[in-house]
């Protein structure tokens, strides 16, 4: 693999978060508080309020056991990917 390709790879992935902290920091800045997502209504509905930075914390505490699952799966993805990356220093 090019290491042009791999770093295209990157920033793709990355996007999407940077975009995401971009409007989480626009919104704290002319509100003082910061979208979170307060509660889950039905199966394909979640709630996203406007909450203190102070109040995060309680609320990601209600998010953790449920997002264990996704966590372990990305984690598992993340090293199979790094397994197939040859090592630098190593031959290809």
């Amino acid at each position: 693999m090019s290491r042009s390709f791999r770093v295209g790879v990157l920033a793709g992935l990355l996007a999407p978060f940077v975009y995401l902290a971009g409007v989480v920091a626009w919104v704290y800045h002319y509100t003082g508080k910061v979208p979170f997502p307060a509660r889950r209504t039905d199966e394909d509905e979640l709630v996203i309020r406007l909450v203190e930075p102070e109040e995060v914390r309680g609320y990601w505490q209600r998010w953790v056991e449920g997002l264990q699952p996704l966590v372990a799966t990305l984690q598992r993805l993340g090293n199979r990917v790094q397994e197939r990356l040859p090592r630098k220093g190593s031959p290809a």
